[in-house]
């Protein structure tokens, strides 16, 4: 009997799990007040933004037309309050490395190009104009390489202690690429060295010489401390999605590339992808910040729900269960997603209610 009343003193007095100190302090129970769970914490917005501008032949156009639609990225952000920062590097960063021009400042992040520089590095919401620096910052012109290492330089840029003070602890962070061409990192490989091989062989995606996807979705594991469904990135990218882009393109950039490195890196982690031939970038921009809104605010609940159970509010008003403007349950990281409206600002008070699908005992 005395067990029994020792449980039941657990039950009414405590919504969270811990040591009763009933039976020598040995028994712990995480059974909770009137058998749910509960959880609340505020959201912290912290998202860093890593841009990737293909800076090789002809791109000058399409960085033109990401910089005119930089606003239907950047307005979520600031509406939301998000501690967010804003940095530029491009696909030819990785020559920073020994085998290349084994320049280290090369892999600093990009403030402008030739006689234009804004002098900011890391953009900040405090940032005065800062649509005007993400202008000068990402318009990077045509005369980088045309050898596009974007993952290499991506390796490159976050592991330079230049750029030390960019990615936070706790911060989401996010990739974005511009290119027309496919990714062709191989550490092994001459600079340039593709074009003078018949048939252009390290534009095929399965060549063996490329480092593989995986390698670099590793290092971006290693580098935020996280990984599969509880992974604290993403990479994005606005690309040749297809071989009819890829034909309307060419007339433009001969050596175009279908981009399939980037569109397996972004189906891996959750990134969302837009063509580089869209007449505007206001929507794929638009809806690559909407995924990284959601995954950066994604709350993760400490037990597992029954799903029909659960009850979410943020600030004290209720938030329906919707894929639009609501939220919606990602079974594979047991967290709470939100969507469209719905996506609570920085500081918002979050609660999570629910009846666990199984009692520990």
């Amino acid at each position: 009997m005395r067990y029994f009343k020792c449980l039941a003193s657990v039950i009414v007095l405590s919504l969270f799990s811990f040591n009763t100190g009933c039976d020598s302090g040995s028994t712990s129970y995480s059974l909770l007040a009137s058998g749910q769970s509960f959880k609340q914490a505020t959201v912290n917005g912290k998202i860093d933004v890593l841009w990737v501008v293909d800076n090789s032949r002809s791109m000058s156009p399409l960085q033109d037309n990401m910089t005119a639609n930089f606003n239907s990225f950047i307005s979520n952000f600031q509406s939301k309050n998000f501690d967010f920062r804003l940095a530029v590097t491009t696909t030819d960063a990785y020559l920073a490395q020994s085998q290349y021009a084994n320049d280290p400042s090369l892999a600093r992040f990009r403030d402008g190009v030739g006689n234009t520089h804004s002098g900011i590095f890391t953009m900040l919401p405090s940032t005065l104009d800062l649509t005007g620096t993400f202008l000068i910052n990402a318009s990077q012109g045509s005369g980088g390489s045309s050898d596009e290492n974007a993952f290499a330089s991506i390796e490159t840029t976050l592991s330079s202690s230049l750029n030390m003070d960019f990615l936070r602890p706790k911060s989401f962070l996010a990739v974005v690429i511009l290119s027309d061409e496919d990714d062709f990192s191989d550490p092994n490989r001459p600079e340039n060295s593709w074009t003078q091989q018949a048939g252009i062989p390290d534009h095929d995606y399965n060549n063996p010489g490329l480092l593989p996807v995986s390698h670099y979705i590793t290092y971006l594991d290693g580098l935020t401390g996280t990984t599969g469904a509880l992974r604290r990135y993403s990479v994005s990218a606005l690309t040749v999605m297809d071989s009819a882009c890829q034909q309307q393109h060419v007339v433009d950039a001969p050596t175009t590339v279908v981009g399939k490195r980037y569109m397996d890196i972004a189906g891996k982690t959750d990134g969302e992808l837009g063509s580089v031939c869209d007449v505007s970038y206001a929507h794929a921009l638009e809806a690559i910040q909407k995924k990284i809104v959601e995954l950066g605010t994604q709350f993760y609940l400490t037990g597992v729900p029954v799903v029909s159970t659960i009850r979410v509010g943020v600030n004290g008003a209720v938030i329906p269960q919707d894929s639009l403007n609501g939220w919606t349950y990602n079974a594979a990281a047991n967290s709470i997603v939100f969507h469209g409206g719905a996506v609570p600002g920085a500081g918002a008070n979050v609660s999570v209610v629910f009846d666990p699908a199984k009692l520990q005992f």
